[in-house]
């Protein structure tokens, strides 16, 4: 009998994920990406591409050291493979032949993101435009004006025979499909992040890149344009969200010939990151509704459901799947099966895994999980997930990102680290998440930090009442938005008795300032930030004298979303306010930690930490 034994790093950074899939439309072979959570000093973070044949499970790995390998795309019928490479500044563009097993190496002039089939020869991909002064700041010479040299990403064809030829320039392309010489695509005037938030629908014509705006909507975001097979029509993503690439939302249809929309899932509780077209009536869905995802064909206005399953779907801030004919592929994980590729046939609802990526976990525990409600202070339900690690073990509130996010179902992660440390866990899914619908995730607009930050601390009172948390052992830790929560909390109220918090915002005006994300927050709290009103009464570092708990920050200086500013003048109004406070920074670190040494280092600190406080 095979003993399991608790989660600890090594398992944790030896896991493995499955992303990108794409199935070939004969049904024939299903790509993706397999990456780890980590990359080495000085290395990129590493990926690898895999390519599985459907009919014996023969699975084919590219794989080119020290490169990240993404974005892999099959042709129609299955035979050839398109993926991208990147290591530095360098790019390159791969063509395999998969029933010849040669391939071709294409060197890419600028950084590219995405590629799409046109037709067994030719592929569209994305690509940001190169850097026009690069001799000029190679010398030295490398003094700008902000804002005032912007490099767009643009599409480019390459053709096998003749080569790259640029589709579109002088426009910002942010994600694209590509059909029968149409391209629907998610566009913006300008190439700055935070121009994304007044991005439009558009079409472009893949001839001559004629661009046609159809389809835009005040202080909400479109994302994941899908064109129907015939260009009748196109479906896409709507919602409030607070990142780019975090698309959980309404499904909004165009009809392509009058350009009149509606949306297909107004008011439903649930929400929908997926699309993916059958014929010009019917396409399917990939939605989340409390952490149930499932699998639905949509015709006219009625739905139905083709298959269910409680956990999370990879990515978990943008779940999606793809479809051949009557089947699909998604990367799925649960509280009792690592992530895997799954093969579904949606005629019968049957599964089955088909990939072994993290056999290596095999002999690590599953931890207990359950889903949980509650009434919050003004009667509003919220869930979350509740992860026992036994009788008058501490509580670690972990709150997540976004905060157009989730917490869902995981096999190993960060919950699970400290489960393994003695620690149950509790994940809110506060107002503002997705899966309850768009109406639920749109419910903090004007309020982040007000009735969301209540829905924590209600979670946490049903947690006392039922299920016999020690109301004087709770502590709290987040990242990004769950980092400014954890900020924000300790100033509101004495209840943990410890703070974690992660590459938060502590002052929304300076971060309105500096960060790259300035769009966000004035849409967000539905507010002007001169206005000094909403900016100020949510912001932690007006109310540092209120502090009683003991706080450890931690920040990548390289952030761009978050400077590290922030937490520079949060520990700075706490230790001169005489707190107990530390801050442990990370260089070349941005929005996350990726490096392994660091990763390993957090944890040593967090727990060292914690425990001196248990």
């Amino acid at each position: 009998m095979v003993r399991l034994h608790d989660h600890n790093i090594n398992n944790y950074l030896n896991s493995k994920y499955a992303s990108d899939l794409d199935f070939s439309k004969d049904g024939s072979r299903i790509a993706f990406t397999v990456a780890g959570v980590y990359k080495n000093f000085k290395e990129e973070f590493g990926s690898d591409v895999a390519v599985i044949t459907v009919k014996d499970g023969k699975q084919k790995l590219f794989s080119h050291e020290k490169w990240n390998n993404y974005s892999p795309k099959l042709n129609k019928s299955g035979g050839k493979l398109a993926y991208l490479s990147k290591k530095e500044e360098e790019y390159r563009l791969f063509i395999y032949d998969l029933e010849k097993n040669s391939g071709q190496e294409v060197v890419v002039e600028g950084a590219a993101d995405a590629l799409h089939w046109v037709d067994n020869d030719s592929l569209v991909l994305l690509i940001k435009d190169k850097d026009q002064l690069k001799e000029e700041k190679d010398k030295g010479d490398d003094g700008y004006f902000f804002e005032e040299d912007p490099r767009f990403d643009s599409l480019w064809q390459y053709d096998t025979a003749s080569g790259f030829r640029r589709i579109t320039e002088g426009i910002q392309v942010w994600e694209f499909d590509v059909n029968n010489g149409l391209i629907g695509a998610i566009t913006s005037s300008l190439p700055f992040e935070w121009s994304w938030y007044e991005s439009a629908v558009s079409l472009i014509d893949l001839r001559d890149g004629r661009v046609k705006k159809i389809y835009s909507i005040k202080d909400r975001q479109v994302a994941k344009p899908r064109l129907s097979p015939n260009n009748r029509k196109l479906v896409l993503l709507e919602s409030l969200w607070s990142d780019r690439g975090v698309n959980s939302g309404d499904i909004v249809e165009i009809d392509l010939k009058t350009l009149k929309s509606k949306n297909l899932t107004e008011g439903e509780e649930e929400s929908y990151s997926e699309m993916q077209w059958i014929n010009e009536k019917e396409f399917y869905v990939l939605s989340n509704r409390d952490g149930t995802f499932s699998i639905s064909t949509f015709s006219g206005n009625k739905k139905r459901t083709n298959w269910s399953k409680y956990g999370s779907v990879y990515k978990p801030w943008s779940p999606s799947f793809s479809i051949s004919n009557d089947k699909a592929a998604l990367s799925f994980e649960s509280a009792n099966q690592p992530d895997e590729v799954f093969l579904i046939d949606l005629s019968t609802r049957k599964e089955k895994v088909i990939t072994s990526i993290n056999k290596q976990l095999e002999n690590c525990k599953s931890y207990d999980s359950e889903r949980i409600t509650w009434k919050s202070k003004d009667g509003l339900e919220i869930s979350g997930i509740y992860r026992p690690a036994g009788k008058n073990s501490p509580l670690m509130v972990i709150v997540h990102g976004g905060p157009t996010g989730s917490s869902t179902d995981s096999f190993i992660g960060n919950p699970t680290l400290f489960i393994s440390h003695g620690y149950s866990v509790f994940l809110p899914n506060y107002r503002g998440s997705v899966g309850k619908g768009r109406k639920f995730a749109e419910k903090n607009l004007g309020d982040m930090g007000g009735m969301d930050l209540q829905d924590i601390l209600s979670g946490i009172e049903y947690l006392v009442k039922n299920k016999g948390v020690d109301r004087k052992n709770v502590f709290i830790t987040g990242g990004s938005y769950g980092g400014y929560i954890s900020a924000w909390a300790i100033t509101q109220t004495d209840i943990f008795k410890g703070s974690v918090s992660l590459f938060g915002i502590s002052d929304w005006i300076s971060f309105h300032g500096v960060s790259n994300l300035p769009k966000w927050d004035s849409i967000h709290y539905n507010e002007d930030p001169y206005k000094f009103n909403r900016f100020v009464k949510f912001s932690p570092l007006w109310y540092v004298d209120k502090v009683k708990t003991p706080v450890l920050l931690a920040h990548g200086i390289e952030d761009p979303y978050v400077p590290v500013g922030q937490y520079y003048q949060f520990y700075r109004a706490l230790k001169d306010k005489g707190k107990e406070v530390r801050l442990l920074l990370y260089p070349r670190e941005g929005h996350g930690f990726k490096e392994r040494k660091h990763i390993e280092q957090f944890y040593e600190e967090i727990f060292k930490w914690l425990k001196e406080r248990k």
